[in-house]
C-alpha cells in the first residue's frame, strides 16, 4: 500500500459519522483539501501529513505506517 492509500484509510476510519466540515476543521484542513485527500490517489503534502498527525496525536511516521493503529478511536 502506498502513502496516499494508507493516509486515506486512516482518515476515513477516524472520521466515523463526523460531518465533513467539522472533521476538516478538527484536522486543520480546508474542505477541498480533505475531499482531495479522501478521493485522490496523489500523495498528500508533508504539511497535510503533519496537520493530520497532530490531530491524531501520532507522529508522521506512525500515520504513514500501514500496520500502526495509534490513530484509532478509543
Amino acid at each position: 500500500m502506498n502513502a496516499a492509500k494508507t493516509v486515506q484509510r486512516k482518515v476515513r476510519e477516524m472520521q466515523g459519522e463526523m460531518p465533513l466540515r467539522t472533521y476538516a476543521r478538527k484536522l486543520g484542513l480546508t474542505l477541498g483539501t480533505l475531499a482531495r485527500l479522501k478521493n485522490s490517489s496523489l500523495d498528500p503534502r508533508l504539511s497535510t501529513i503533519e496537520k493530520i498527525s497532530r490531530a491524531f496525536h501520532v507522529t508522521p511516521s506512525q500515520l504513514l505506517d500501514e500496520s500502526d493503529t495509534h490513530h484509532r478511536r478509543r
